[in-house]
């Protein structure tokens, strides 16, 4: 689908992949409505997308929220009367080893990161339905397939997000809409910057891609239709060594991950 006079939800467009992606999908002709829960960070975000897009708007809202998600659909519907791509970016992450991980904080990073995507996608999907047209895009994480220690909730999360995705794709196609999901690995993006340990240190610092250097990137899988997006590519290097060699991935990866563990 070619963004140029499209209509596009992004949510966590405050800040990170989110706000960039409003910018990159602006650049090129789409009106981007930003979607976050802190509504402080959406009028910063909003004036540098309106640049490009000035019929742009914002909206404040908690995606794990089933009215609030329902108010936000119909509000964006009556104001543009279409929705042509929804891009669930929403996450939070928590860093701790999971017998340090209390239950409301596994169920949080659930309700967001997965629990939020459902909700948002049950809102927008009649509307595609309707339209025949239309591209679902989940940005999932690397770690849903290259699992990592600390990350139980979030890979958790993730993980079912990919497979959710997978499960739509079967079923909406033939109607028009495609479904794709998107697996950054190493990105910069604020969610590990208040990190309070040692193994969510080691985490933070090996996530050094700006989030500007991957929104082409997701543009292009937006266009091109694609299922799976890993970004940056070079990741696709860790998947492949991971699919032929598991037991030695996970040797490898413990070795260098015991030192963070205790």
């Amino acid at each position: 689908m070619n963004v140029k006079g499209r209509i596009a939800i992004i949510t966590g467009a405050g800040s990170g992949i989110g706000k960039e992606l409003a910018f990159e999908l602006a650049s090129h002709g789409c009106t981007p409505v930003l979607v976050d829960i802190s509504e402080d960070r959406l009028p910063q975000a909003l004036e540098t997308v309106q640049q490009y897009a000035p019929l742009s708007t914002s909206e404040a809202c908690d995606v794990s929220d089933t009215q609030q998600v329902k108010r936000m659909v119909q509000n964006v519907y009556e104001r543009y009367e279409r929705i042509d791509i929804l891009i669930n970016n929403a996450g939070i992450m928590t860093v701790k080893l999971f017998n340090d991980l209390s239950g409301n904080e596994f169920d949080r990073q659930m309700a967001v990161n997965f629990s939020g995507p459902v909700i948002l996608t049950r809102a927008v999907l009649p509307i595609m339905e309707n339209q025949r047209s239309g591209v679902i895009l989940n940005i999932a994480s690397l770690v849903c397939k290259l699992n990592a220690a600390g990350t139980t909730a979030y890979t958790a999360s993730k993980a079912a997000l990919y497979a959710f995705s997978e499960a739509l794709y079967y079923e909406v196609k033939d109607k028009g809409i495609h479904v794709g999901v998107v697996l950054p690995g190493g990105i910069s993006t604020g969610l590990l910057d208040n990190v309070a340990n040692k193994l969510g240190e080691y985490q933070r610092d090996h996530c050094q891609t700006l989030p500007s250097q991957i929104t082409s990137q997701i543009r292009e899988a937006i266009e091109k239709e694609r299922f799976e997006t890993v970004v940056p590519s070079r990741y696709r290097f860790y998947l492949m060594f991971h699919g032929v060699f598991p037991g030695l991935f996970r040797k490898f990866a413990l070795n260098r991950l015991r030192p963070y563990l205790n």
